[in-house]
């Protein structure tokens, strides 16, 4: 039940549409089950959902590392990137990116790039990573450490990718997130004004998804927390009338792809525009059109169950995601509002000035917007076992 309740939380995205036919399982439910915990595994890379979507404690943006030769590619870069983002997950950090203020990367120096000698021939490579937390406002670097990787494969390549794997959560780097974490607490506590400034601007200039970011990047550990519940409320309304044809938009598409499946995120999408805008009255109409077409497969199935073991493992399966709809659509409600602040504050922080993160060198990275498309493959290739036999 947990793992039916947290795969079918993140989903987003269904492209396969119910069709009834024979099929013959070649897994017993538990092999599938085992199979699909896997693969979830396995896409997540070890992301704790929780501490992405809910954490009300010390937050940053990951960076991606400067693109260097023919080793450090896009790729590289971009895997290094998801394993920061692992690793802040592992210390209790979220690092989606919702705030540009504080960010968490690391400089790559290559230290040895070499063929072996040994038949068959290897390719090693070996890199110094230095870690750093910085303050994008002042330009302090609160903590560093370093870490040295090697990658071995059968080609320079793959050498690239192992070595990305051997990126550890070591005591060295946990100890310097707790150093860094207790100084952003500080720096909370004593600049609560500049964040007041700095709120009052982007909601001045109807950004109000990156006001409501910079608003719930302060920790509650910080005695400044207490002007998140003054100002949360309001901001997340102006967001949501600013975002109603954006996600009417969304909305439309989900139902394009869902047909007459099940799935969360519609009524998450519905349940969030604002019932004074006028997206919401086509909302409205498009919803409970699905929702007689979700009824109707509902119905087709009970129909079908009594004499047929497929449509009775289908429905006892949808069952069990309309007994859990609120949850799981609450669940797909906080990825949407989490995605709008995370695009917002990542578009502030690109805005700045090239060299803006000084020595450090690097940008801001789409890690956010990977990890919401990862969340989404995870969902769509649960939904696929849930509503088909294998």
């Amino acid at each position: 039940m947990a793992m039916v309740i947290m795969s079918c939380g993140e989903q987003q995205k269904q492209g396969t549409k119910f069709a009834p036919q024979e099929r013959t399982s070649s897994l017993t439910d538990t092999e599938r089950e085992a199979a699909i915990a896997e693969k979830r595994a396995e896409l997540m890379e070890g992301l704790n959902m929780d501490t992405l979507l809910y954490s009300h404690g010390v937050k940053f943006s990951i960076v991606q590392p400067k693109v260097q030769g023919e080793d450090i590619t896009e790729d590289i870069a971009d895997r290094i990137s998801m394993k920061l983002l692992q690793i802040a997950c592992q210390n209790g950090i979220s690092g989606l990116g919702t705030t540009p203020n504080f960010v968490f990367g690391t400089e790559i120096a290559q230290t040895g790039r070499a063929a072996t000698g040994t038949a068959p021939q290897k390719m090693t490579v070996q890199y110094e990573l230095t870690f750093k937390v910085m303050n994008t406002i002042t330009g302090d670097v609160y903590a560093t450490t370093t870490q040295e990787v090697t990658g071995v494969g059968n080609s320079f390549v793959e050498a690239n990718q192992n070595a990305v794997k051997e990126i550890k959560n070591t005591p060295e780097l946990q100890k310097m997130l707790q150093t860094a974490s207790d100084r952003i607490v500080k720096w909370y506590d004593a600049n609560l004004q500049t964040i007041k400034n700095q709120v009052e601007k982007a909601a001045g200039e109807g950004n109000y998804a990156f006001a409501l970011a910079l608003l719930n990047s302060i920790p509650e550990q910080s005695a400044s927390y207490k002007y998140v519940a003054e100002k949360q409320d309001a901001l997340l309304k102006g967001m949501l009338h600013k975002q109603a044809a954006d996600m009417l938009g969304e909305m439309e598409a989900l139902l394009a792809s869902s047909g007459d499946e099940f799935n969360p995120a519609v009524g998450a999408y519905f349940g969030l525009i604002p019932t004074d805008c006028p997206e919401h009255k086509t909302a409205q109409t498009l919803y409970a059109e699905y929702e007689k077409k979700c009824h109707a497969r509902r119905a087709a199935l009970e129909a079908k169950a009594e004499r047929d073991e497929q449509a009775a493992r289908e429905l006892e399966k949808l069952q069990m995601l309309y007994a859990h709809e609120e949850e799981l659509s609450a669940i797909e409600a906080s990825k949407i509002k989490a995605k709008y602040e995370a695009q917002a504050a990542s578009a502030a922080a690109n805005s700045k000035p090239t060299g803006f993160f000084g020595s450090l060198g690097y940008a801001i990275s789409g890690v956010a917007d990977r990890f919401f498309k990862v969340a989404d493959t995870v969902g769509s290739a649960f939904s696929r076992e849930m509503n088909l036999s294998d």
